[in-house]
């Protein structure tokens, strides 16, 4: 069986992308040096995720949401839900923010070296386990989010 070639991720990222979502029957779209696309996790029922894939201080950060912003309300217990995700799972790590908006969006994010080799095999294993992960990282944030900041509990510890 032949061995499958790898490819430096400083100048092979995006043809890596670009593979993966052909291979997922996903569109990419360019912004600003970065590619993204729109694709499901978890099979046909599963939920619809942006993942946006860019070079930055020496690392490939792909990131991953569901598109829901965090209302104020909700903010401090998405975060204190956020940094318990990170202090017990690490990778992905969660983090909440958005340049574009006013409220912050909670998203997966993994970081790859740009002197990482990976084979199109490879990257796409490694971005499928990213999407599996980030969909229980998102669906635990915001549970937890949600749960933390319930009136009901804030009155029972009164």
């Amino acid at each position: 069986m032949p061995v499958e070639p790898v490819v430096e991720l400083r100048d092979g990222w995006e043809s890596l992308v670009r593979a993966w979502a052909r291979r997922r029957g996903e569109q990419v779209h360019s912004e600003d040096g970065a590619l993204y696309l729109e694709t499901k996790a978890g099979g046909p029922s599963g939920p619809r995720l942006t993942v946006d894939i860019s070079p930055a201080a020496g690392s490939l950060v792909v990131a991953v949401t569901d598109g829901t912003l965090v209302p104020p309300d909700r903010l401090a217990p998405t975060a204190a839900a956020a940094t318990a995700w990170n202090a017990h799972e690490v990778t992905p790590a969660a983090v909440l923010g958005d340049a574009r908006s006013d409220e912050p969006l909670l998203s997966a994010v993994l970081a790859l070296p740009l002197v990482a080799h990976l084979s199109v095999t490879g990257f796409a294993a490694t971005l499928d386990q990213l999407l599996d992960r980030a969909v229980r990282l998102l669906r635990e944030c915001h549970d937890l989010g949600f749960v933390l900041r319930s009136d009901d509990d804030l009155a029972a510890r009164g």
